[in-house]
């Protein structure tokens, strides 16, 4: 029975910083930057996985799956509302942001901003 409690114990704390974040709308803004617009807004399928003791993101944005490796992270400093992440995958490096209520994300591209809102559903797998 103590190895079963364990186990258990253990394989929680590897799941202990994973992020799930359900995207209840999208907005993609394309160059050049018109504040407060967008050029292609969605509801579909999207979701958000933060995983900052792997120090991975998989971001799903309807039929697209990006995966990304976290290479820095911190307060965001202009706005202490927001952590910064700078990912990097094959492609290149973006910046995601996200609020400290974990609904609102942004993945900021060289030619193009995602904006997310996140819904009720979000949850920490702890």
């Amino acid at each position: 029975m103590k190895k079963i409690i364990f186990l258990l114990l253990l394989s929680g704390s590897l799941y202990a910083q994973e992020q799930v974040f359900n995207v209840q709308r999208y907005c993609i803004d394309e160059q050049p930057f018109k504040k407060g617009e967008c050029d292609t807004v969605g509801n579909e399928y999207s979701f958000v996985f933060l995983d900052t003791q792997k120090r991975t993101v998989v971001f799903f944005l309807t039929a697209t799956k990006m995966k990304y490796k976290i290479v820095d992270s911190g307060v965001f400093a202009p706005d202490k509302n927001y952590s910064f992440y700078t990912l990097e995958n094959e492609k290149g490096q973006v910046e995601m942001r996200i609020n400290t209520q974990n609904t609102k994300i942004e993945f900021l591209y060289p030619n193009t901003h995602v904006y997310l809102t996140v819904g009720n559903s979000t949850k920490a797998m702890r």
